[in-house]
């Protein structure tokens, strides 16, 4: 993070989360209201505010970059939202405004990943802005330019706001310091229920002096609502409030209250600080306002918690699990009946699972985020290769762990660019004489199955050539069986394979042959996978497979010789045993057994990891049936232990050079004895067989 002040860590990490969620808001507002072509009345409100906000913090942190940017969109919106009638051809503001939230956005990238941050130089894109202005005031009439100049120059105080308005006088608590910053998020309260249209002092943001004169005077609000009811409520509830007062529509006489005015909670005598007001009517406030967050608005209380806390207290869930698991299966206990020691054995399981649970939950966040993103990526493909695409949102609510999210925003973008770029027809003529809609379609969808979420990109293009697919693979020789024994479905994952493409002209959006293996190593990473299937005319769809979560998973425990292996609970179908004639030999002398009309291969754990066992007879062991990817295979173990709920624990990093996991194993876990048991990877113990 770039150097601040010592003590200030915590609000630039504040700052940082909220700019980067209105950035993200606002990105969402103008795909919607381009998508529309138009600006309605609350979007450019939003907007505005959302400038405003973000000004006021940019200000506050000391990013004057930042906030002159900001700024600078701010009055462009201004001027919108004062003569939204006189506003005919907006589409300029769009890119331009998309360029201020890119730039907005790196730079934040930037005070966030740099210790050695130097603030960016934006006279271009601020001369952009600049202009993008005079031209909105240029499509207007005299008048409406004047208004719109008078946004950037400071308000007169003489200027009477008519009937409709409500002007109130507010004082914070005594000694609460910083008045001034808190006059400033109370005015950001205010505008998210009122339209703001005056305040004094009126340079709270950027200048510390003004906090004496609200001390002295108080902090003057002038705002215009439906419900100017519900904006004092705000008012009231705001914290370091300790009074207000409305004041009578007289504005011209705003440096004091006027003579008709009606006190509310607790007001002090017109022109005296709220300090001087009596004790008791002072507590009395603090009372209510103390009553009214604990009786219950009907608003969720919501704080912002730093992924490392998180992380550290997942981490220590996952200890006290082994830690129960240690006690409760103590080898000292065998033998004993202690009727006591098992009921608060039971007890203790039913609260680490209910806390494990919570803790989860605590850090499953919903895709909205990296789905929205792509509307993005989609708008400006769409603009750059001239294709007319639509892209569908479902199931944006499903919830996975956060570390997982945060790993996803990169594949979802290379697959999306993959389907606007190879998958969709360049041509709505082409796609109108293939008997398709002239407007193409690509679905981004998620869906939970079974303990995993499964996300969906696919589109309705020109699907996958298998013919050409094989033909450049058999060129490129990463052929390893004869052409014919290769299914449609595995020639067609065969994009999947490092350096493989079939583009033959290189572009901004498709590369050189590489990304698809990068996106399908990053999915793994995360212990998910990924898989394609087309229709060759009809389109292609690729399918993610990923954990809900990655630290603790349900397993069942089974053993081989004098080792102990887990399996994955969601990859078990189910377990079985069989009888010596129940076993088909094929001509290669593989093992297999039918099912249900269904031959599945078996494989014999001792032998995949080179195991002593005395259990080698079928009839004597166990068979689980594991499926991954639409592939399905038979284990045979010596012994079913158990279902167990485990700690992953990663292999040591020295052992990273044996590539481990692509032979099967994932990572291990601490049983409750004291054993290590090492936890299978069907993905890949399937694909090796």
């Amino acid at each position: 993070m770039a150097k601040v002040e010592s003590g200030m860590e915590a609000m630039v990490d504040v700052y940082i989360f909220e700019t980067t969620g209105l950035l993200e808001q606002l990105d969402e507002i103008l795909l919607r209201t381009e998508q529309a072509n138009e600006f309605k009345e609350e979007d450019i409100n939003e907007i505005f505010r959302i400038m405003h906000t973000v000004k006021g913090s940019s200000a506050m942190m000391g990013f004057e970059n930042l906030q002159q940017l900001a700024h600078k969109g701010e009055d462009m919106f201004f001027i919108i939202r004062e003569n939204p009638e006189k506003v005919k051809d907006i589409g300029f503001v769009y890119d331009l405004v998309f360029q201020m939230s890119d730039l907005f956005k790196a730079e934040i990238e930037a005070i966030q990943n740099d210790d050695d941050y130097e603030a960016t130089d934006f006279s271009e894109i601020i001369k952009k802005l600049e202009q993008g202005a005079k031209m909105l005031k240029g499509e207007m009439t005299a008048p409406a330019a004047a208004a719109a100049s008078e946004a950037s120059a400071p308000a007169a105080p003489a200027k009477n706001w008519g009937d409709d308005c409500t002007t109130v006088r507010v004082f914070f608590e005594d000694g609460c310091k910083m008045e001034n910053l808190r006059a400033f998020l109370l005015l950001n309260k205010v505008r998210e229920e009122a339209q703001i249209l005056d305040f004094i002092p009126d340079d709270v943001e950027s200048n510390q002096e003004s906090a004496n004169i609200i001390i002295d005077n108080g902090f003057i609000i002038t705002f215009r609502a439906p419900d100017s009811k519900a904006v004092l409520q705000v008012i009231e509830e705001a914290i370091n409030v300790q009074s207000y007062e409305v004041i009578s529509n007289e504005p011209e006489n705003k440096s004091a209250p006027a003579a008709e005015t009606q006190q509310t909670a607790s007001a002090p005598a017109a022109g005296k600080p709220a300090a001087q007001a009596s004790a008791p009517a002072a507590a009395e406030k603090t009372e209510a306002k103390t009553e009214t967050k604990a009786t219950g608005s009907g608003k969720q209380s919501l704080i912002s918690v730093n992924l490392a806390k998180l992380d550290q207290l997942h981490d220590i869930v996952g200890e006290i699990i082994t830690t129960e698991s240690m006690v409760i299966a103590n080898p000292e206990l065998d033998g004993l009946h202690l009727e006591s020691f098992s009921k608060a054995a039971r007890e203790l399981r039913k609260l680490t699972s209910e806390l494990q649970d919570t803790v989860m939950s605590i850090r499953m966040v919903p895709l909205t985020g990296p789905f929205q993103k792509m509307n993005r990526i989609v708008r400006d493909m769409k603009v750059k290769l001239g294709k007319d695409v639509e892209l569908k949102i479902e199931g944006d609510s499903t919830e996975v762990d956060k570390s997982i999210v945060d790993n996803l925003n990169d594949p979802l973008m290379h697959l999306v660019r993959n389907c606007m770029d190879h998958g969709v027809e360049d041509t709505a003529e082409e796609r109108v004489a293939k008997g398709k809609p002239a407007k193409a379609t690509i679905t981004l969808a998620a869906m939970n199955a079974s303990g995993e979420v499964i996300i969906t990109v696919s589109d309705d293009g020109k699907g996958i050539d298998s013919q050409k697919v094989i033909q450049k693979a058999e060129k490129n020789g990463l052929l390893t069986k004869p052409v014919h024994e290769y299914t449609e479905r595995e020639i067609q994952n065969m994009i999947l394979l490092p350096g493989f493409s079939t583009n033959e002209v290189v572009t901004e959006y498709s590369g050189r042959g590489v990304g698809m293996d990068v996106v399908k190593k990053n999915i793994e990473k995360v212990g998910g996978s990924l898989a394609v299937e087309s229709k060759l005319g009809h389109g292609t769809t690729f399918i993610i497979k990923i954990p809900l979560t990655l630290a603790i998973i349900d397993g069942m425990e089974v053993k081989v010789g004098d080792a102990n292996f887990i399996v994955p609970i969601s990859a078990i179908k189910e377990s079985f045993m069989v009888t010596n004639d129940q076993i088909i030999h094929d001509t290669q002398q593989g093992e297999m057994i039918m099912m249900r009309g269904v031959c599945y291969p078996i494989l014999r754990l001792h032998d995949k990891f080179n195991l002593e066992t005395d259990i080698k007879n079928f009839e004597e062991g166990i068979i689980l049936l594991i499926e991954a990817d639409n592939k399905s295979v038979c284990l045979f173990a010596d012994e079913l232990i158990g279902e167990q709920q485990v700690v992953v624990k990663p292999f040591p990093s020295y052992l990273s050079q044996y590539d481990i996991k692509r032979e099967g194993l994932s990572g291990c876990t601490i049983m409750g004895d004291g054993r290590i048991s090492l936890i299978i990877e069907v993905n890949n113990l399937i694909g090796l067989h």
